[in-house]
């Protein structure tokens, strides 16, 4: 099957090619073709909005009767947004309250003759703020008070001005110390007179010009007010006395009757310096052999309404209670009220003024201070020092912390009592002789200042001071 054989080399020469075969390729096959074009194209087209030409239409504006309509309607509006102010707002930032301005509406003289040997003495602004009640009384008082004198009401006319002629007079057998308007009953006037009465007037009774006479002090009437010592109680005219007395009286429900609730008298035990008072208002015999102060102001705590403080005119400060037991030896029916006493002034108590919010009352005197009291703290807090005496003191509308201040001048200031300081911005500048008197209209925010040669200024009073 296998065997050996051998066979002879066979022999074939390489062939090497030398040309190589090359092809060249571009990528791009075809020239590219470059167009510009813009592109906006090249109509224009204008055309106006209005195609025809017309004088526009200026309608005829009455002016005067423009003003008239908003000069008649702006206080009710204003009123209207009053009630929805909150009336606790004592703080905005300064950058958004413009600068306070008092502006003067309107002023006049309530008498036509000139007679300067009487002068407003007190007024009340009704409880819609739409009256104004003033009452005249001599300039000084002698011996006992047997002058006349009256009592004048001045309206709003339907352009909200106050009325430079009274609509109403009555006529009163003396001169008149105080004024209040019942504060929700707007028919209802009450006024103490310098001969001790407390008459009251029902505004719609067919003998309205007729006052029911309610109680008969011993001497002037200092304070008058109405109170209401419970929620459900009935109000109670409460008034007080140089006699050293302070009376509770409690009204029908027709306001035709008058009966003594209860009586009061500050014994004079509670004066250490009884035998430095000085005479009788009558010169009749020397304060210190009567029983009891006499008593200059009073007012009630908002915050606890059977608690009241009273001011004297030997400097005396006391605390108060409605429901004090104490009965003053000899006269049971007659009740010490005291249950505490303040740091005394030096001088006269003029006015006493309780804080409608806070648990704070401020007292001024003759000796030119306005003195703060917390009314659970025997001392001060703080006094303000001014320049002529204060005779009364009004809250401010808006801020808890300002007062309003009035006295021997012409000028109206207005305090801060945390900071103990004055505010320029927002005193009242009167041209009259001295702010005798003076009574805020919450509804409208304004307030009325009368003087000692009664003339009647009517002033805008900004809601919010700072």
């Amino acid at each position: 099957m296998f065997n050996n054989k051998s066979f002879d080399a066979v022999e074939f020469t390489s062939i090497d090619s030398t040309k190589t075969q090359t092809i060249s390729n571009a990528t791009q096959t075809h020239n590219v073709d470059k167009k510009f074009q813009e592109i906006q194209t090249s109509k224009h087209h204008d055309s106006e909005t209005q195609t025809i030409n017309k004088v526009p239409h200026v309608p005829k504006v009455d002016y005067d009767q423009l003003a008239a309509f908003l000069k008649r309607v702006t206080p009710d509006i204003l009123g209207a947004l009053d009630e929805t102010w909150p009336e606790n707002v004592s703080t905005t930032s300064e950058s958004t309250i413009p600068n306070p301005q008092s502006r003067l509406l309107t002023k006049f003289s309530t008498i036509t003759e000139t007679n300067f040997e009487k002068k407003i003495s007190s007024m009340s602004w009704s409880t819609n703020g739409g009256i104004l009640a003033i009452s005249y009384s001599a300039l000084s008082h002698k011996s006992w008070c047997d002058h006349l004198s009256q009592i004048k009401f001045y309206e709003f006319t339907t352009g909200n001005e106050l009325r430079d002629n009274c609509s109403t007079v009555y006529d009163t057998i003396a001169c008149v110390s105080c004024l209040s308007y019942h504060p929700t009953e707007p028919s209802i006037l009450s006024a103490g007179l310098f001969n001790g009465d407390v008459i009251l007037w029902n505004l719609t009774s067919n003998d309205s010009s007729t006052p029911m006479n309610v109680y008969t002090h011993g001497d002037t009437i200092t304070s008058l007010m109405w109170q209401s010592t419970t929620v459900n109680d009935p109000m109670l005219l409460v008034t007080s006395s140089s006699d050293g007395y302070i009376v509770f009286n409690k009204l029908s429900t027709n306001f035709t009757n008058a009966n003594l609730h209860q009586r009061y008298k500050i014994f004079k035990e509670h004066n250490p310096a009884e035998n430095l008072r000085p005479r009788s208002a009558g010169s009749r015999r020397e304060r210190a052999i009567e029983t009891g102060l006499s008593i200059t102001s009073m007012d009630f705590s908002s915050k606890n309404p059977i608690i009241f403080i009273v001011g004297t005119l030997c400097g005396g400060l006391y605390k108060c209670s409605s429901e004090a037991v104490t009965k003053i030896q000899g006269d049971d029916s007659v009740i010490d009220p005291v249950i505490d006493q303040y740091s005394r002034s030096d001088s006269s108590i003029t006015c006493v003024k309780c804080s409608p919010t806070q648990n704070i009352f401020i007292s001024s005197d003759t000796n030119k201070e306005i003195r703060v009291f917390d009314i659970a703290e025997p001392n001060c807090l703080r006094i303000i020092n001014v320049e002529y005496t204060i005779t009364g003191i009004q809250w401010s509308i808006g801020n808890d912390n300002f007062i309003i201040a009035h006295g021997a001048n012409p000028i109206v200031k207005c305090f801060d009592i945390s900071s103990g300081t004055s505010c320029p911005r927002f005193q009242i500048e009167c041209s009259i002789v001295n702010t005798g008197c003076l009574d805020i209209n919450k509804k409208r925010n304004i307030v009325g200042v009368g003087d000692s040669h009664n003339n009647l200024e009517i002033w805008t009073l900004p809601k919010v001071i700072e």
